[in-house]
């Protein structure tokens, strides 16, 4: 290792201690005064500089490779560009919209605390952004990937309607394994899932639509036939760019398929 990549390096550890420092703060906020469509955060300076230059730069790749539903979905909940967007106002608007209301959470959640609450027309969201050093990208669920991804994707009906299964199914599980294989197709489906439109490749799923670092890398990721047999048996690791990505040939065959399996689950 050189001297220059060592200082950098270091350069970095400090960036994700301060992160780490930020991510506790707003942890302890949330457990003060969390809630339903609350938002007990304040958001710094240099936060909303963060938001709002990676959700520039998404909303201009997103006319080129979201799909279409996921464009209308923009359209019908908009997001805030030259501020961090506040729970309280977003959620409302979804509430509205779709019936779905936002909880702030501290972290991650058990699958079958996070699934499960789609049942209930709840989506569980973290309030910190991802660190700066890694803003094309975010290893684990931040704000902007909760936002972005999820939550404008929850204003579509159908899309709601397929998130409401998810929590019912999880919900009935009666086994690590069907709760396993309802998180695979998940996966899969909700947080990286392709379809064909015009001939051409479009994201639908959370985890791709909101990392420009994701999308940018979308025409070399491996790219298999829908299959939720498939799905189940494949790895997948939420820390790195995707291996492998499924793609449907409708937005309809792809809803077909996930409710005859949660319905069968």
């Amino acid at each position: 290792m050189t001297r220059a990549n060592e200082h950098h390096l270091k350069a970095g550890e400090r960036i994700d201690k301060s992160c780490a420092r930020r991510r506790k703060q707003i942890s302890e906020a949330i457990r003060r005064a969390g809630g339903l469509n609350s938002h007990p955060v304040a958001y710094r300076a240099e936060e909303d500089l963060l938001w709002s230059t990676m959700v520039s730069k998404l909303n201009a790749i997103h006319p080129r490779v979201a799909s279409s539903r996921y464009l209308q979905a923009k359209d019908r909940l908009p997001l805030p560009v030259t501020h961090t967007a506040r729970i309280d106002d977003v959620g409302q608007r979804l509430n509205n919209s779709a019936g779905f209301r936002l909880l702030p959470v501290d972290g991650l959640i058990p699958i079958e605390n996070f699934y499960g609450r789609f049942a209930d027309d709840i989506f569980s969201t973290a309030l910190y952004l991802r660190c700066p050093s890694r803003p094309h990208y975010s290893p684990e669920p931040d704000m902007l990937h909760e936002l972005v991804g999820h939550v404008v994707m929850l204003s579509d009906p159908l899309f709601a309607d397929l998130y409401r299964l998810f929590g019912e199914a999880t919900n009935n599980a009666t086994s690590n394994q069907e709760l396993q294989a309802i998180s695979q197709v998940f996966w899969f489906t909700m947080e990286t899932g392709l379809v064909q439109e015009d001939g051409r490749t479009k994201a639908y799923g959370a985890a791709l639509l909101s990392s420009s670092g994701e999308l940018a890398k979308l025409d070399r990721c491996p790219v298999e036939k829908f299959s939720i047999p498939e799905m189940i048996e494949s790895d997948y690791d939420i820390s790195a760019y995707q291996g492998k990505l499924f793609m449907a040939q409708s937005v309809d065959e792809m809803a077909s398929e996930v409710r005859s399996f949660l319905n069968g689950t």
